[in-house]
């Protein structure tokens, strides 16, 4: 049974997420209007569950196609490491009200 609110749209365009005074680089795989997901390398295998526990607060910063930066405050929904290594983190982020560009890039996308 389909849990999800709304429509995915695959994508792949690079991102940064901002815990703090901690950065990760990352790639946005799918987006909603509500929410992405993204998969970033680990820096340190053993910090990183710490660091994306669901329910942390964090901002994923992107640049869209036309050059225009996007800023979204988001919240962890849940992150797990893939095998074998560990060494690569999926996160599920719900975006904390979407701004108005955010929503026009989505609904422009096929």
């Amino acid at each position: 049974m389909e849990r999800r609110s709304s429509k995915r749209k695959p994508v792949h365009i690079e991102a940064q997420l901002i815990l703090g005074e901690d950065s990760y680089n990352g790639y946005i795989e799918n987006i909603s209007e509500q929410g992405i997901y993204i998969e970033t390398a680990a820096r340190d295998p053993l910090k990183t569950p710490k660091d994306f526990s669901p329910g942390t607060t964090l901002y994923v910063k992107f640049y869209l196609p036309s050059g225009e930066k996007i800023d979204l405050h988001c919240k962890i929904k849940w992150a797990y490491q893939i095998a074998p290594h560990g060494l690569t983190t999926s996160i599920g982020i719900e975006i904390i009200f979407p701004p108005p560009n955010y929503l026009e890039f989505f609904k422009e996308l096929k």
